[in-house]
């Protein structure tokens, strides 16, 4: 005879309390990073990727280093593909 069929009830998956205020905040910084020191932003986004992987090993919020990450490679980026399109480089 078959079981009957165990699904988990539908809910919606948790996310960390960090993951919105870092993502927004490393937008922030990538963006101004890329303004204000365009080559030497690329520290900035290292620096802020070695936190991100250091909330990881730590035992941190995932969801929170997750946010920082992509918030920070998206602000960057977008302004560095702003300056390329715009002719600034």
């Amino acid at each position: 005879m078959s079981s009957p069929d165990r699904r988990p009830s539908p809910t919606s998956p948790t996310v960390s309390p960090l993951m919105i205020p870092l993502l927004f905040l490393t937008l922030l910084i990538g963006f101004f990073a890329g303004y204000f020191l365009l080559g030497w932003g690329l520290l900035v986004v290292a620096a802020v990727l070695v936190l991100a992987v250091s909330m990881v090993l730590s035992g941190r919020s995932r969801d929170g280093a997750t946010g920082a990450v992509v918030g920070i490679l998206l602000g960057y980026g977008a302004f560095v593909l702003l300056a390329l399109f715009r002719g600034l480089q």
